[in-house]
């Protein structure tokens, strides 16, 4: 085949492979959107981001050929409208107009693409009169039927691409807050729950709402019978919160009133409410599944195009002048076209699509470290491309982890909190507190301030004063030193799950730090990674080591961090705020495990006065039918006796002392999975509901969920 035939095909068979390949982009869109809410790779994630644009563009240059080609032949025919013999593709510009629309389940990629909501309704306005156009100039048809039937094609077509930059617009941050208040106001009215008190339509200061707050806890504290949490003791819309709108002192009672209820279903539908809250704000930020006409408009679609397949076949019969594969591509286009939209009625009309993911991604810098070290080849090759950074972002060092534990501690925080709440001032630190309660409950700092007081403050009290995200770093750092120090002993759920939230809040940190609080610094420890880089120059020889291995010898590194003088010159400031907070972690592991350790000290101490006690009222009892017993035994028996009761005491001691251990263990790591809850807490009180919302359109983030 010579070049001019080569190019004499293409030309024929252009338009078919642009409609099909239009065909199949819906196709792929479609399956991914169900696959949007979950965690995909960022590969998978790319491919989506390509057929989103190359959809649109794949099917508005399947248009345009379809425009130039019908140009082409009325210009050989002279002129003449509908010239050129009989063409089936037009019947194609109708069913590109659907594909146009795009599919429910993704009609925007980011939180972006709904400010640009006016270009996408120009764009679409321009594709439909190009449709229009070629249609009418090059309809051939003399079948009034199959005019009409493919006119009302057009129809459902046209709604469906005016219908995306609708719902661009609908969900614009201008959109859900103008939306906001009359809905919220007429939800509150059409209440008809009189639990609350009746004073709330006139709660307009912080003071009132935490006395009315107050007597609601208490109420609910004394109540009898179960309070169930279902959609009507919900007044919120779940996206209001992603444009960052102050709730009305009503609505945050109504809610109060659930998470303090002592009897009842809401700790244990929490993490399931508040997962269906995030899917629906993300059906309304980037689908089209809040449209109430949305699944008739899409079994309108489905009648129509199979009128037109059977109206098409009885006009077919007769013979027509048109290439059979235009006949073939018509009905394949026709009929998965139908398909298509016959699934998403379904799916609009059913469940849905698939709830959020809900796990915690984690990121672990010992971990981070340790994987650098093993895996040098990829770390040298990344820094060759520059590309060190994304790699570090794209790559966690762990699985995600459940999270519905995490949820039922975040509730326990805010129920219990509440209970302390006496004035404004007890309600501002407790949304301040970023680990102060749990400390001041286990005595480690003594003011309610933090340890405000005078002389030398501990590891404990600077790393609550410092910036968040020091803090963040250093408790992360003291958690792992704690958690090593003890890894023998093993951990239960109380260790699990303070670790799950630490390697949580470091990869909020390090991965997404505008999300953790603003102006986090995501370099914050990059030089002590550059550091300990240095080190593993020395380990190119060395076999690899077991990851527990490599991180006891980071630790040991930390407990001795070098100075100055004996790395051979001054220090750049970066380098002096990672060895500061180093030497703060480390200072901040060693109080925490002396807090474990009386805690030990406590559990033996009650022990032994509770066996001193059974011990004397075991000799009282016993003393008379003992004596008898001991006249009757033999030396030997006597030595065998002694025997015994040595081995049985060490067993006892053994036994206490692993127990006490473990005592203290779990005390050490209630408190430090008490700082973690509310750390997590205080950093979703203070994220922005806009990085909340644009997080989403990749899988969302568990801090959105708190």
């Amino acid at each position: 085949m010579s070049f001019a035939q080569s190019v004499r095909w293409w030309e024929e068979w252009q338009l078919r492979f642009l409609v099909l390949a239009s065909l199949a982009f819906q196709y792929f869109l479609f399956a991914a959107a169900l696959l949007r809410k979950r965690r995909i790779p960022h590969w998978f994630r790319a491919l989506v981001w390509l057929a989103y644009q190359g959809g649109d563009i794949v099917a508005v240059y399947a248009l345009a050929t379809l425009f130039n080609r019908h140009k082409k032949d009325e210009m050989a025919a002279g002129g003449s409208s509908g010239g050129g013999g009989a063409h089936l593709d037009i019947l194609w510009a109708p069913v590109l107009l659907l594909h146009l629309g795009g599919q429910d389940g993704i009609t925007a990629y980011s939180i972006e693409d709904n400010e640009n909501w006016r270009r996408h309704l120009l764009v679409a306005a321009s594709q439909i009169t190009v449709a229009i156009y070629v249609f009418c100039k090059s309809w051939w048809f003399h079948d009034g039927r199959l005019l009409r039937a493919s006119i009302l094609l057009f129809v459902p077509g046209v709604f469906k691409c005016l219908e995306k930059p609708w719902a661009l617009w609908n969900a614009t941050v201008a959109s859900i807050a103008n939306s906001s208040d009359p809905q919220m106001t007429l939800t509150f009215e059409e209440d008809d729950d009189r639990t609350l008190p009746t004073d709330t339509d006139d709660m307009d200061s912080l003071d009132k709402y935490v006395t009315a707050a107050r007597g609601c806890v208490d109420k609910e504290a004394r109540r009898e019978t179960p309070l169930f949490f279902d959609d009507k003791m919900n007044n919120d819309e779940p996206y209001h919160l992603f444009v960052d709108l102050a709730r009305p002192y009503y609505i945050r009672l109504k809610n109060l009133q659930v998470m303090a209820a002592a009897k009842g279903t809401g700790k244990a539908e929490a993490h399931g409410r508040a997962r269906v809250d995030v899917s629906r704000a993300f059906d309304r930020l980037y689908t089209k599944h809040m449209a109430s006409y949305g699944g008739v408009l899409r079994a309108v679609v489905v009648i129509v195009t199979l009128a037109v397949v059977g109206l098409f076949r009885r006009r077919g019969e007769k013979s027509l002048p048109y290439a059979r594969a235009d006949v073939v591509v018509t009905y394949v286009l026709l009929c998965f076209t139908a398909a298509l939209e016959l699934i998403s009625t379904a799916v609009v009309l059913g469940s849905g699509l698939p709830e959020t993911d809900d796990k915690l991604s984690q990121y672990n810098l010992l971990t981070y470290l340790s994987r650098n070290r093993r895996r040098r080849w990829l770390r040298h090759a990344a820094l060759l491309v520059g590309l060190k950074d994304q790699l570090d972002w794209l790559w966690p060092t762990a699985l995600p982890v459940p999270s519905r534990r995490v949820t039922e501690l975040v509730h326990d925080h805010v129920a219990s909190g509440w209970k302390g709440v006496l004035t404004v001032g007890d309600y501002r630190r407790f949304n301040d507190s970023r680990g102060q309660r749990t400390l001041e409950s286990a005595g480690l700092v003594a003011t309610a301030g933090g340890g405000v007081g005078g002389g030398t403050a501990t590891a404990v009290e600077r790393s609550l004063r410092m910036p968040f995200d020091e803090s963040v770093v250093v408790w992360h750092l003291a958690t792992e030193l704690c958690y090593f120090d003890h890894v023998d002993v093993g951990g239960g759920s109380v260790t699990w799950h303070g670790r799950a939230i630490s390697d949580y809040m470091a990869y909020l940190l390090f991965v997404k730090p505008w999300m953790l609080t603003p102006r986090a610094r995501r370099k914050l420890f990059h030089a002590e990674e550059d550091e300990e880089y240095e080190e593993t120059e020395r380990w190119k020889k060395a076999k690899p080591r077991a990851m527990d291995e490599i991180a006891r010898k980071i630790i040991r590194k930390l407990r001795d961090p070098p100075t100055a003088t004996s790395s051979g010159g001054a220090w750049s400031p970066a380098r002096r705020l990672s060895v500061g907070l180093v030497r703060i972690a480390w200072e901040l592991s060693y109080e925490l495990l002396e807090f474990g350790k009386g805690k030990v000290e406590e559990f033996v101490n009650e022990e032994g006065k509770k066996k001193q006690l059974a011990e004397e009222e075991k000799k009282k009892a016993s003393a008379a039918a003992v004596e008898p017993e001991k006249k009757q035994l033999t030396a030997e028996e006597k030595k065998r006796k002694e025997e015994e009761e040595k081995k049985e005491e060490a067993r006892k001691k053994e036994s206490l002392a692993n127990r006490a251990r473990k005592h203290g263990d779990e005390r050490m790591w209630e408190v430090i999975q008490g700082v973690w809850v509310e750390m997590l807490c205080f950093s979703a009180g203070r994220s922005s509901g806009y990085l909340h919302a644009k997080s989403l359109a990749k899988g969302g983030e568990y801090l959105t969920y708190v």
